[in-house]
């Protein structure tokens, strides 16, 4: 197993669009209209030179009642169906915190996910906060409903400041 870290810019276009297509399998058709941010930087777990599992991160100042705070948000987290239930997913998923930590220098995490993967994440150290979250859209900005949850993960010494989130940009 190979675990790598490469910004948006190094992975190789052929790579990056049959990542894409699984990605696409994995998430299925988003019916919600949302315009999703490109990731800046991927987590790729590699067995026999194949990526098998992905975290993407994308870095990004947002605010929480308009005092700024430096995010690294999570997104795309998939592993291919057949290498699922071995553990790869949360390996990438440390790899991408100790990164976001040490790396980007970020205050917290941040990820977006149903209420079913919440029992997830939190083992690996998420916390669910309470929003509401806003967003960019080209229609202006769009707050998630309550199905919606809202994880972060403190990268600092630093508590989460309670508040209204803007993402300022589109989510990930």
């Amino acid at each position: 197993m190979k675990i790598e870290i490469q910004s948006n810019h190094q992975m190789l276009e052929d790579e990056r669009r049959q990542m894409d297509t699984w990605l696409d399998q994995v998430f299925g058709y988003d019916d919600l209209g949302i315009k999703w941010a490109k990731d800046d930087w991927s987590v790729l777990v590699r067995l026999d030179g194949q990526v098998v599992s992905h975290v993407g991160i994308v870095e990004r100042i947002g605010t929480v009642n308009g005092q700024p705070v430096k995010l690294g948000g999570i997104g795309g987290v998939a592993t291919r169906v057949e290498y699922q239930r071995r553990g790869l997913a949360r390996v990438a998923m440390e790899k991408a915190a100790e990164f976001m930590r040490d790396g980007l220098g970020v205050e917290f995490g941040l990820l977006i996910c149903g209420k079913p993967m919440t029992p997830y994440y939190s083992k690996l150290g998420w916390q669910v906060m309470e929003g509401p979250m806003m967003f960019d859209q080209a229609r202006g900005k769009v707050t998630f409903d309550d199905s919606t949850k809202i994880m972060i993960l403190p990268c600092n010494k630093h508590d989460w400041p309670q508040g209204v989130i803007d993402l300022c940009g589109p989510p990930w």
